[in-house]
């Protein structure tokens, strides 16, 4: 009788001891992958119903929703020469700049240097070392980009964002197309 009150005891402490040491955080890795396999072709399969249709930029729903975002959509913005394509989700927000450099370092693990696609292609490579949000910096940002510079992913931004507005902090993810900043700088010939 007593070896099974025991056995019951020490069953019950393991499960209950494991569910205590088990992270909230939820990895979007998922999400991610959607939103950047749909990457070259302008977000144009998980582009939802259209939230405004202006002439110079427009607003959809996105159909890749990461679970717990405060919001999530796709923007295309236009000037006369070019489209620009933009998915973006709103994480999260805080008060708490402790909360916000836990949650902030969990998302930012998640991404680096994963293996993304299963066509070949690897995975985000973070471009400067990774340093922690603090209070005295209103805005900050983690970029990654594909490791692999040769692909149609050549020019993706995965861009990690936290800003201080209203008295509290708002954590972004944003996907979109941008040309390296060495690229685009003046040559010798300009």
């Amino acid at each position: 009788m007593y070896k099974n009150i025991f056995t019951t005891v020490l069953v019950f402490l393991v499960f209950s001891s494991s569910a205590q040491l088990r992270s909230p955080f939820v990895s979007i890795k998922p999400q991610i992958n959607e939103v950047i396999r749909d990457f070259p072709y302008n977000y144009r399969n998980i582009r939802g119903n259209a939230l405004n249709d202006g002439e110079q930029n427009s607003e959809y729903i996105s159909k890749v929703e990461i679970k717990g975002a405060l919001q999530t959509r796709i923007v295309s913005y236009s000037n006369q020469k070019y489209q620009s394509w933009v998915w973006e989700a709103v994480l999260f927000t805080t008060e708490d700049i402790k909360e916000l450099q836990r949650n902030y370092k969990a998302y930012y693990n998640d991404l680096a240097g994963k293996a993304l696609l299963k066509t070949g292609v690897s995975g985000l490579v973070a471009i400067s070392p990774y340093s922690a949000p603090t209070e005295e910096l209103r805005l900050w940002s983690n970029q990654f980009r594909m490791e692999e510079d040769g692909t149609v992913y050549r020019n993706l931004v995965l861009d990690l964002i936290a800003e201080y507005t209203n008295f509290q902090w708002t954590v972004y993810i944003r996907v979109y197309d941008k040309v390296k900043d060495e690229e685009i700088r003046p040559t010798e010939k300009n």
